[in-house]
């Protein structure tokens, strides 16, 4: 670096520290001398000094000196408009004063030229010689520049820095309290214990201050200690706020009053922009839930069902809607991932399903990003570790941090208030108070004809104009890109990060997963039995076998929106296995619906076991009195008879009961005619069934003597009655 005018430079002491700071003022033509001056203190100006050329590039070699870069006082040299029309007349009067003689160099450094020069100029304007020669200081100390001589008054009052009041500052009043360190401490701790910790607003904190901190003593009134103050011993209320407002800064300030999560969204420096990492389509997506302001009905028109929640997935860079669900169901990990598979899948096929045909040049998005932005809530599940195998980073915003996202938090007031304006049982999103009309009066629309509603919606968002706030690349301007998310996302430029996944990828990292046991009967799942052709072909369910390639459990996908299929990942492919023939009937249920069937079966299984316990007693009580009667007769019967004598005539005497039984109980069976009666006819000796004229025994039981076998009687004819047709 070479020496030249308004060079600095820096004589060091032999521990190189610094001894003088050196302004280069003048060099001579033949490069045998310079003028140099002192700049080291502003308040001490020393006048210019002649050395040689030769000596200082000397002491420069040797490192006694150095060439520096000095920062100047900027603030004087190069002020604002304000203070330079302020003070400009007052500069230009005292360069008018000295500028003859500042250009007259090298006489004005030499000191017998120089004091014949300050003589003739104090004879030429009357200004004395002293602040003639303090104003060619000003002029070389700032480098020889005329603003040097400006009224250096931006650092006065030492701004920044506290003041010891002796007395209290101000106009006078009646409060001539004067803030000591003492104050303020208790200031700190006021404001840590009644306004922080007990949320307290500033007026009421300086109270409880006063009566905490500046209590002379106490009175007794209604029962209680009241703490007496003194208000000319204690700090005003404005001395309070007149601190509080200037040792704290205003995200302090709201982060004490409403916590740091609301200030950080309130008050916080906005220097970023949430689209900086999205330089090009496919570089972010944003994904998120919220309540449509619409009151939807039940599938039969007769139930209202509430509002309806709404996952968006939007594309950062062209603010495209590549995606979105609609649902019943609140917020979760599942519904989210249903909003993502939809970025990622054919637009044609999946409005051609709700009779909306379309090309695919007017929803062309059907690939995945390379970063999804979303809430914690959803995204920070474990199961969000699967974007991993679609290639997929997972950036969690922090909880109520919506700003992080504002392109689809913006797009749902969009949404919102387009629902309101065109449907019918639309809402807004606030709180009912008595008087107000119910706007579920009105509600008519279905889940599904809702979202016809929202795939013509996007549709028509995509193809309008992008918000003013949209800042499109000089790339766009030089190519003339129209200005609308469908053009900027079908431009050719910068496409590269988007990728495409199959349709089983998409489903085996996205839908949840669960445990499939396979059996005799098929997979067992939730109760559900499902099987698949490979399953059959391989022998999966044949005997004892081993199951799927040794293992009896297998890992399976499944969406909970519909039973009727799961998902087994072979090799590369993901098999799909369908209901057998004893799970049929729950084809196209909700998984949630299956288990509440099976939890209804196990209620009423567990309550009829219940109620079996009697009928078993019943059957008990009735077996054992027959038996015994049953036994009795028929010892009395065999009483003098052998057991070889009854074995006799044993076919005989079947093929007879048998006739006999026979025509008891044919269809043409003359109807009033009692069984004893026909048993009767027969030679046979027979046991009488006993009925109300019969004698039987009476049975105690605990509470008292109750014929149970009249009760059982009663009851056994009454079912009978139920169950007999009606004539």
């Amino acid at each position: 670096m070479g020496i030249v005018v308004n060079s600095v430079i820096e004589r060091l002491t032999e521990d190189y520290e610094t001894e003088d700071l050196l302004r280069v003022l003048w060099i001579d033509g033949e490069l045998e001398n310079l003028v140099l001056m002192s700049i080291k203190d502003i308040k001490k100006k020393r006048m210019p000094i002649i050395i040689n050329y030769a000596v200082l590039l000397e002491e420069i070699a040797e490192g006694k000196s150095r060439i520096i870069e000095f920062d100047e006082d900027i603030e004087l040299l190069s002020p604002d408009e304000d203070y330079l029309e302020k003070y400009r007349e007052n500069r230009n009067r005292r360069w008018e004063l000295i500028k003859e003689i500042a250009q007259r160099e090298p006489d004005i450094y030499l000191s017998k030229s120089r004091g014949q020069l300050l003589r003739e100029t104090y004879l030429v304007t009357g200004k004395p010689v002293k602040v003639i020669k303090d104003y060619l200081l000003k002029y070389w100390f700032h480098g020889k520049s005329i603003n040097g001589l400006l009224d250096n008054y931006l650092f006065c009052g030492g701004p920044g820095k506290g003041r010891v009041y002796k007395q209290k500052p101000g106009p006078y009043s009646k409060n001539r309290y004067i803030v000591t360190e003492t104050d303020i401490e208790i200031f700190k701790s006021s404001i840590r214990l009644f306004h922080i910790r007990q949320g307290m607003n500033i007026l009421t904190t300086y109270e409880r201050m006063c009566e905490t901190f500046y209590k002379r003593g106490y009175y007794r009134k209604y029962g209680v200690r009241v703490p007496i103050i003194d208000p000319d011993r204690s700090p005003s209320l404005r001395q309070f706020r007149y601190w509080y407002t200037n040792n704290t800064s205003a995200f302090g300030r709201e982060e004490n009053k409403r916590g740091k999560r609301r200030a950080t969204m309130n008050v916080r420096p906005l220097v970023g922009n949430a689209s900086e990492r999205a330089h090009c389509v496919g570089a972010v997506y944003e994904v998120d839930a919220t309540k449509s302001d619409i009151i939807l009905v039940s599938f039969d028109r007769k139930t209202i069902l509430g509002k309806p929640t709404l996952y968006v997935v939007i594309d950062v860079f062209s603010r495209l809607i590549v995606g979105y669900h609609v649902s019943l169901a609140s917020e979760s990990w599942f519904e989210a991932m249903v909003a993502v598979n939809h970025a990622a899948t054919n637009k044609v096929e999946f409005c051609a399903r709700y009779g909306i045909l379309i090309k695919e040049e007017e929803w062309p998005c059907q690939a995945l990003p390379q970063s999804l932005v979303g809430d914690r809530g959803e995204l920070k599940a474990q199961m969000s570790e699967r974007f991993v195998n679609l290639n997929v980073d997972v950036l969690n915003a922090p909880s109520y941090r919506g700003d992080l996202k504002p392109y689809v938090e913006s797009h749902f007031h969009i949404t919102n208030e387009t629902i309101r304006q065109l449907l019918t049982g639309s809402t807004e999103a606030k709180q009912m108070v008595r008087g107000d009309y119910d706007p579920a009066r009105e509600s008519a629309w279905t889940i599904e004809e809702f979202n016809r509603f929202l795939i013509i919606y996007f549709l028509t968002y995509n193809k309008s104009a992008l918000s003013r706030n949209y800042i499109p690349t000089k790339e766009m301007f030089a190519e003339q890109i129209e200005l609308t998310p469908l053009k900027v996302w079908n431009w050719d430029k910068g496409r590269r990060l988007l990728h495409e996944k199959t349709r089983d990828e998409l489903r085996h990292n996205l839908l949840p997963r669960g445990i499939g046991k396979v059996t005799r009967f098929g997979i067992r799942y939730k109760n559900l039995f499902y099987t698949s052709q490979l399953g059959l072909d391989e022998g999966w369910f044949e005997g004892n076998g081993l199951g799927i390639e040794g293992m009896r459990e297998v890992e399976i996908s499944y969406d909970p929106r519909n039973c009727s299929s799961i998902f087994i990942k072979r090799g590369k492919k993901l098999v799909t296995c369908l209901l057998t023939g004893r799970s049929k009937e729950f084809e196209g249920l909700h998984f949630d619906e299956v288990d509440k069937l099976f939890e209804y079966r196990d209620m009423q299984i567990k309550e009829q076991e219940k109620n079996e316990k009697q009928h078993k007693a019943e059957l008990h009580a009735f077996t054992g009195e027959l038996d015994k009667l049953a036994t009795k007769v028929t010892k009395g019967a065999t009483q003098d008879t052998s057991l070889f004598s009854r074995k006799q005539n044993m076919r005989e005497t079947r093929a007879t009961d048998s006739k006999v039984w026979g025509s008891i109980s044919a269809i043409t069976h003359v109807e009033g005619s009692r069984i004893a009666d026909g048993l009767s006819s027969t030679n046979a000796e027979v046991i009488p069934f006993p009925d109300k004229e019969s004698e039987v025994e009476r049975v105690t039981l605990a509470d008292g003597n109750i014929d149970i076998q009249m009760l059982f009687s009663r009851k056994s004819k009454e079912r009978r009655r139920k169950d007999e047709p009606t004539k």
